[in-house]
């Protein structure tokens, strides 16, 4: 069996494949209904990531009002600049 590219075969002793190695950044897409029916990973497993990767709402509140804070922030200087030419 021949190595290509994200997919190396490991072999034993005696030079038989026995295992596989399978980059799964390059791979991953194909693999995963073969994994799921497998049992190696589930839907469930996508969700606790992204689930992990989440905020709390305290997070949210924090941006938002930064977020506002900002736009209020742009909207003033450029008022403030629009009536510093209109003045000259």
């Amino acid at each position: 069996m021949k190595n290509s590219v994200g997919i190396q075969f490991n072999k034993d002793a005696s030079g038989r494949a026995k295992s596989v190695t399978i980059d799964l950044k390059k791979h991953g897409k194909e693999l995963q209904l073969f994994l799921e029916k497998n049992g190696a990973i589930s839907i469930e497993d996508e969700f606790e990531k992204k689930w992990a990767d989440g905020i709390t709402g305290d997070e949210l509140v924090k941006r938002v009002q930064l977020h506002i804070k900002n736009i209020t922030n742009n909207h003033v200087e450029e008022s403030s600049i629009l009536n510093s030419n209109h003045q000259t």
